[in-house]
Parts: C-alpha cells; structure tokens; sequence
C-alpha cells in the first residue's frame, strides 16, 4: 500500500513540475510576441500625437477667426495631449525591455 501511496505523489510532483515547465514556456513566449509589438504601437501613438497636433491647429485657427475667448484653453489642451501621447510613446518601450 506505501509503495502504491510514494508512486502516486511522484506522479503528482512530476506532472506538476511538467506543467510549470510549460507555463513558463508560453510565458516567456508570450513576454517575446509583446516586445514585438512595442515599436509599432509606439510609432502608432506618435501618428495618433500628430493627428491631435493638426485637428487641434485648425480647431484655434477657426476660434482665432470667431473671436472666441478660450483660445488659450485650447492651445493648452492640444499641447497638453501632443506631449502626453509623445512622452508614452517614448517610455513604451522602456516597460518591455
């Protein structure tokens, strides 16, 4: 009956060291496919940054023109979100390395 018992828990401890093996084997690939991603995804916000640059440029060209009063609020939260998406385009990278 010991005999039964000792092999049944090394079958245990040895299925479980295999399934750790291959966790850590598709962790480590799935860490891999994500460094893959980084350079694109940051080329992908520094497009979205100047897409924000040039819709918030005509948004203050056309209150300039109507004489609105919040023209500065708005340079301010087109410059505010330029450099917010180019600063986390530039620190993406940092996180995966």
């Amino acid at each position: 009956m010991r005999c039964f018992l000792t092999a049944g828990t090394f079958m245990l401890a040895v299925g479980e060291m295999r399934a750790q093996a291959t966790g850590a084997t598709g962790f480590e690939s799935a860490a891999t496919t994500i460094r893959g991603y980084a350079v694109p995804v940051s080329n992908l916000m520094k497009a979205i940054a100047a897409v924000i640059a040039l819709v918030g440029a005509f948004n203050v060209y056309f209150k300039m023109q109507n004489g609105d009063q919040d023209v500065k609020k708005t340079i301010m939260l087109t410059i505010g979100g330029c450099v917010a998406f180019i600063a986390m385009s530039e620190a993406l990278p940092m996180f995966f390395n």
